[in-house]
């Protein structure tokens, strides 16, 4: 998968930092995790081409957390009333908070690597091949 930066400006921006956290560390007393922060920053724009940084306070209307997700907004609406995000506010101007929305698709991205790997647990070379749909 293609970041938003290459591999090579992955490299020199997390060489920027490490000098720019040395020099501040020897002057002041930059925290470590905020040098950890923003390495992990440079990590997610190396290996995603759609990064969205949001402060985890930031409160969206339903049609914003779809478009962030995906999907429509009538699917995010469905996925509040069973109660799979959760949000501020009630009636017609619900607010999810960006935190909420991340927590969300974590979990997502989970139970879709788990469904996967059940999957391919299930098809070994002896499966019959009338139960295997091969792709290509």
């Amino acid at each position: 998968m293609m970041g938003a930066i290459a591999h090579e400006q992955a490299r020199q921006l997390r060489s920027a930092v490490d000098k720019m956290f040395h020099e501040l560390s020897d002057s002041s007393g930059v925290p470590e995790s905020a040098r950890n922060a923003f390495l992990r920053l440079v990590d997610v724009l190396e290996s995603n081409s759609e990064v969205i940084v949001l402060p985890s306070e930031t409160f969206m209307t339903t049609q914003q957390a779809a478009d962030l997700l995906g999907v429509s907004r009538m699917t995010v609406v469905r996925l509040i009333d069973r109660g799979e995000l959760v949000t501020e506010g009630g009636g017609v101007h619900r607010r999810i908070a960006a935190a909420e929305l991340a927590r969300y698709r974590a979990a997502s991205a989970a139970r879709r690597r788990a469904a996967l790997q059940e999957l391919s647990q299930e098809i070994d070379d002896s499966t019959p091949p009338d139960q295997v749909i091969r792709t290509r």
